[in-house]
């Protein structure tokens, strides 16, 4: 299937986006001085992640597609210790990579799922390469036709990898839907994510695996992630938000701001992504970080994922 079939152009994406992003019920959140304290969200080997988004092979999917294995690597680093300058050498900041591993596509494929899965051969010599950097790889599930739950399980014995993540797309969950993948704004549900944390948990523990493991749920709506008040803990589990929008530098702070209140920053640690080409200006560290303001508005928790495409 050529990669020109995939629908993750964003046309679509970035006209709703205008749109929706205007109509979200904003948030009021207390200023976060000591929002340090969140990082403990994290498996305990982690302060902070900053990973490049996309696909091997294909550039126009995001940075990751860009560069050969080595020098994406040397680039995610040198990135890793600008955000660790603007953080005055006080927290480790890991490198690491988003890689699209189920693909969301226009077509539903011998399967009729409407996904591209990445060839095991290519994600293992990432996985590999990562850890010979330091990195950390998120496997990205843009789900389509299959369940959260159905996404999960052909990948959980990459688990097995231990820096190895897992990440839920759910803007291209069509499961319940007549449309392929891109023509709506898909939407998953606080008990689904349950069911991917117990998934995970229990094969951590069947399988006698001390790292802890990230999951994260990317969102730029309220409505992508409903029922989040079922949202439970599962050992070994840490589950992450991921603001993954565009939009201006003033709009994706307030955006932020609004969808990871301070409540739930006690609950689960928050992530903030920026694109290359499309956010203009590109906010620098420290305004991501919350260290300066942009505009008149600042990053009011600190997110503890950054991630660029």
């Amino acid at each position: 299937m050529k990669e020109s079939e995939n629908i993750l152009l964003d046309v679509l994406y970035k006209v709703v986006l205008s749109s929706v992003f205007l109509s979200v019920t904003f948030l009021t959140s207390t200023a976060a001085a000591d929002a340090q304290e969140e990082l403990k969200k994290l498996p305990p080997e982690y302060d902070m992640i900053l990973a490049y988004y996309g696909r091997p092979g294909t550039s126009r999917l995001g940075v990751l597609g860009q560069y050969s294995p080595d020098t994406l690597f040397k680039k995610i680093r040198a990135h890793a210790e600008r955000y660790e300058k603007a953080l005055k050498q006080k927290h480790h900041v890991t490198p690491g990579i988003d890689i699209i591993y189920d693909l969301a596509i226009k077509n539903p494929g011998y399967n009729r799922n409407y996904l591209s899965t990445l060839p095991k051969k290519t994600l293992l010599t990432y996985i590999r390469k990562a850890k010979e950097y330091g990195a950390v790889v998120i496997l990205d599930l843009q789900l389509g036709k299959k369940t959260p739950a159905q996404a999960i399980r052909p990948v959980l014995h990459f688990l097995q990898y231990d820096n190895v993540h897992i990440a839920l797309d759910p803007e291209f969950s069509v499961d319940d839907l007549h449309v392929p993948p891109g023509r709506v704004i898909g939407s998953i549900t606080g008990e689904q994510v349950n069911q991917v944390q117990k998934l995970m948990s229990n094969y951590l523990k069947e399988h006698g695996i001390k790292q802890d493991k990230i999951l994260i749920v990317h969102m730029f709506t309220e409505k992508m992630l409903s029922h989040k008040s079922v949202l439970g803990y599962y050992d070994k589990v840490h589950l992450l938000m991921n603001l993954d929008g565009h939009g201006s530098p003033a709009l994706k702070v307030k955006i932020y701001n609004g969808i990871y209140t301070k409540k739930r920053a006690a609950q689960f640690a928050g992530g903030f992504k920026l694109f290359f080409r499309e956010d203009k200006p590109l906010m620098t560290p420290e305004q991501v970080l919350g260290l300066k303001p942009v505009g008149r508005s600042r990053i009011k928790v600190m997110p503890r994922y950054i991630n660029y495409q």
